[in-house]
């Protein structure tokens, strides 16, 4: 690049992405799969149905690239570095505009909602990864923070999704169970053994000896 020339993310160049062609495709099976439901229908993340699965998936990842860049940071490099990231442009969105894509459909609350539920059932919110409507969010919900606290990432956990959750007395520090502990330490064996076999074999020696 000539010395002095801006970038495209620089200039805010809201050009194809690298991925147009995927994104068109997907905004095609988008359209044809909404002709075939009722108006406004908007099927759940966890459908046993591919198709909807499919469909559903891409339109949360929507929902989170738009969401990113409208989060507010005084950080200008970081700002920078997010829009270098950015996985919409400013055409795409201007797209899904014009296809009245439901903008208004909240994903996060959808499961917040019940995370709530599924603590006044339960009385806590300490949902196993198993569970198969609430297991990722709340292990994304967690990853997201780890990342705010480690300085990675501006993404899509605010301060008031934090407040929030922790206001219903969610966990963000959840210990294994047992048996999970167990395997996580058999494993650290078995890799330890693998990288230090001189090590354990002189050390087996020495006690036979």
């Amino acid at each position: 690049m000539a010395r002095g020339r801006k970038s495209r993310a620089e200039q805010g160049d809201s050009g194809p992405s690298p991925n147009a062609d995927n994104w068109n495709s997907r905004l095609h099976r988008f359209l044809l799969f909404r002709t075939t439901k009722k108006r406004g229908y908007i099927p759940s993340l966890d459908s046993q149905d591919a198709n909807e699965r499919s469909v559903v998936e891409w339109i949360k990842e929507q929902h989170d690239a738009i969401e990113k860049i409208h989060v507010k940071d005084s950080n200008s490099a970081r700002q920078l570095r997010s829009r270098r990231q950015q996985t919409i442009t400013e055409d795409q969105i201007a797209v899904l505009k014009s296809v009245n894509f439901p903008f208004e459909y909240n994903f996060w609350e959808e499961k917040f909602r019940a995370l709530q539920a599924y603590k006044e059932k339960n009385g806590d919110c300490l949902v196993p990864q198993s569970h198969k409507e609430l297991g990722h969010f709340v292990n994304n919900q967690r990853r997201l923070k780890k990342q705010i606290i480690n300085g990675k990432s501006v993404g899509t956990l605010t301060a008031e999704r934090i407040e929030r959750l922790e206001k219903i007395g969610f966990v963000w520090e959840v210990r294994a169970n047992a048996d999970e502990a167990f395997d996580n330490n058999l494993q650290e064996v078995i890799e330890f053994q693998a990288t230090n076999e001189g090590f354990v074999n002189g050390f087996q020696s020495s006690e036979l000896q």
